[in-house]
């Protein structure tokens, strides 16, 4: 019993450590740049522990988020129908999932990803790619895929 309880104490934090972040976009000179906080709902960058929503932006100068050339680390993410994400050659993103039932990756709308997409899945089941939604993948040297949908 004693072990439970100390199980349940250590990870309650993780719980509540997560926060649910917006794209806004459009920001003069930085419309589509992950990296500017004034981009997101929060005004600042999402982390490792940011569940990042990407909702619909096509009525607001359809300004989606690029990862150009660095690294960016959520806790999950979720593209809405129509929303878009584009990883750069040189960019990558890594979605941690830990402990999301609903799953890391929701991708309803598209996922652009010519760099590299890496999903951190510590349960079976976890990544969630149903739905209308496209993914992307370019590899060097070869036409881009697009991968049907379907849960892995």
């Amino acid at each position: 019993m004693k072990t439970r309880l100390v199980l349940l104490i250590a990870l309650l934090p993780a719980c509540f450590l997560s926060a649910q972040v917006e794209w806004k976009g459009g920001t003069p000179g930085q419309e589509t740049n992950w990296f500017c906080p004034q981009n997101w709902s929060d005004n600042r960058i999402p982390d490792d522990f940011d569940n990042v929503i990407v909702p619909d932006c096509s009525s607001k100068g359809n300004f989606y988020p690029v990862i150009g050339h660095k690294t960016a680390r959520v806790q999950s993410l979720t593209l809405h129908s129509s929303a878009r994400l584009s990883i750069g050659k040189n960019g990558k993103l890594s979605v941690l999932g830990f402990g999301l039932p609903q799953g890391a990756l929701v991708n309803l709308g598209t996922l652009d990803n010519n760099g590299t997409l890496e999903v951190i899945e510590p349960v079976l089941h976890a990544l969630d790619i149903s739905g209308t939604g496209v993914l992307i993948h370019t590899r060097s040297a070869t036409a881009p895929e697009q991968a049907g949908m379907g849960k892995l």
